[in-house]
């Protein structure tokens, strides 16, 4: 079994719809997955479910305006379980607050820029839609993949310094920390979506199935 984790409000949790994206990531990683809210882990649970790999989403809500970065058993599963992970967007910048990274807006929007979002924080300079991602560092993640790879954006904010233990492995020009790996942990973050179906662009896809391969090989006899 693999978990997709929900990292944001509770209210926004039960106004999602994951459906497509579970069967995506089962047909992904070759498994059934269970989808979480954040609030629901605890270690105990953690060791019934005995899952081999775990993804951790995105969200729209800033991590400090709930109680996600407080909760001892999620610091305890992203820092210690030695289950193998990766996060998206949000669930990078996640992983990163709890290693003492920082993470802050980009920038503000400058003369000639396109707003490619103009509804959500206006003015703030986002990475929206899909965008060339440079490969920095080769690692088994981008196996069978080409630098730049193109996959899809949807943020305003960045982890601004790598956390400590961690290898930075893409970047944009506006975005330092595109992804980034654990030196010794199978523990992985994306400033982008590639969990994200996109028609016409499969290197997100790519990536994901890569993780899992990843995973697998990670997984207890």
């Amino acid at each position: 079994m693999i978990c997709y984790i929900v990292t944001e409000t509770m209210e926004k949790y039960r106004e999602m719809q994951p459906h497509g994206l579970k069967l995506d990531l089962e047909k992904l990683s070759g498994d059934r997955c269970l989808v979480l809210h954040y609030s629901e882990v605890t270690r105990q649970f953690i060791g019934e479910l005995e899952p081999w790999a775990l993804c951790h989403s995105g969200g729209s809500t800033p991590h400090d305006e709930y109680d996600v970065l407080e909760r001892e058993d999620y610091r305890w599963l992203i820092r210690e379980s030695g289950i193998p992970q990766i996060g998206f967007c949000g669930g990078h910048q996640l992983i990163a607050r709890m290693f003492g990274g920082e993470v802050e807006p980009m920038r503000e929007i400058r003369d000639g820029d396109p707003d490619l979002s103009p509804d959500y924080y206006p003015g703030a300079f986002k990475e929206w839609g899909v965008w060339a991602v440079s490969i920095v560092e080769d690692d088994p993640l981008f196996e069978g993949l080409t630098s730049p790879i193109r996959v899809w954006e949807m943020h305003r904010s960045e982890i601004k310094s790598l956390p400590e233990g961690f290898r930075l492995l893409a970047s944009t020009d506006d975005c330092r920390v595109q992804a980034m790996v654990h030196r010794e942990m199978p523990l992985y973050g994306t400033q982008f979506h590639p969990e994200k179906r996109q028609d016409g662009y499969p290197d997100g896809h790519r990536l994901v199935e890569n993780f899992f391969r990843i995973a697998r090989g990670r997984r207890p006899a």
